[in-house]
């Protein structure tokens, strides 16, 4: 990154950090969502999201509020990738990722901890690890003990990321690539609706697969999973590749949160120490590429 461009985005952030406490009272005073009419408010001990990528247009901040709605719990960790500062955030920030951020930021006022972890593309609040915004505390990772007493590393991930670590500037056109393609994703179903006719979803089938087969090769989760064994914990929580999981394949739990301009998924801890992957349900509007347990509504329990 230049010069120009890194003092452009620190501006931006700044701008941003600066108008997070309240917003303008056209936001404000925004009904909030329907409450979902599939889902009952459940409690929770912990609620783990990531990669909301709040200000690009592929971020569902309709399903994450409807999620908030839904779910309580008693600490909510923000697992990176909450705002998008990639690329400018102005053209594609609506208000309901306003009205998300203000949410988090009422959490704490409401008695809920908050910690928030950020991640590669939200990595200028890093700078700010170890202080506390808002009542939401900022942290470069954490640890967290589970009520059972297992200990799981809470990180974003990206530190796994052979891509990024070698090539954080390709891994920065991939990103602007993905984007684009989501964009256009996203306009030509609006345009096949407006008229009537089954979307199309070549778009998100390729992403799916290019997605799925950088995961079988660049062995993301094993290094995570060995990663937490090194440290002594008992699993990893993480985010950054868009795909939930929860399993023990590497010896260890592996939990990633998903996303939500996709999978819409979140990770939750029972108050027993349980770990579940949730999701916000919606009517798929084309046959999934493969039929996998996080496809169902409903809760997909970790067998351990």
């Amino acid at each position: 990154m230049t010069q120009s461009v890194q003092e452009d985005s620190l501006l931006l952030d700044a701008k941003l950090i600066a108008t997070l406490g309240a917003g303008p009272p056209l936001i404000r005073d925004k009904p909030p969502p329907e409450p979902s009419r599939i889902k009952p408010t459940q409690s929770y001990r912990s609620v783990f999201m990531s990669d909301m990528h709040l200000g690009t247009r592929a971020s569902r901040a309709d399903l994450i509020l409807d999620f908030l709605e839904n779910h309580n719990a008693e600490t909510v960790y923000l697992v990176g990738d909450i705002v998008d500062n990639w690329h400018p955030l102005s053209s594609n920030w609506k208000p309901e990722h306003h009205q998300v951020l203000q949410r988090f930021f009422d959490l704490p006022r409401a008695g809920t901890r908050v910690v928030y972890v950020p991640g590669n593309h939200d990595d200028f609040f890093r700078n700010y690890a170890g202080t506390s915004f808002g009542g939401i505390e900022i942290k470069m990772d954490v640890v967290h003990q589970a009520a059972d007493g297992r200990r799981y590393l809470v990180t974003h991930g990206d530190i796994c990321d052979v891509f990024s670590l070698r090539a954080p500037l390709l891994a920065r056109i991939g990103s602007l690539i993905e984007r684009i393609a989501m964009a256009v994703d996203v306009a030509q179903r609006h345009v096949w609706r407006q008229f009537g006719q089954p979307e199309w979803c070549w778009i998100e089938r390729v992403i799916n697969r290019t997605n799925a087969v950088i995961r079988k090769y660049d062995r993301f989760e094993e290094r995570l999973a060995h990663l937490a064994q090194s440290g002594g914990y008992d699993g990893i929580i993480c985010g950054h590749f868009h795909q939930p999981a929860l399993h023990n394949d590497f010896g260890t739990t592996y939990a990633n949160c998903g996303d939500w301009s996709g999978s819409n998924t979140a990770i939750v801890e029972d108050f027993g120490g349980g770990l579940d992957l949730v999701r916000v349900y919606e009517p798929p509007a084309c046959e999934p590429i493969t039929a996998t347990d996080y496809e169902k509504e409903g809760v997909l329990p970790l067998a351990v």
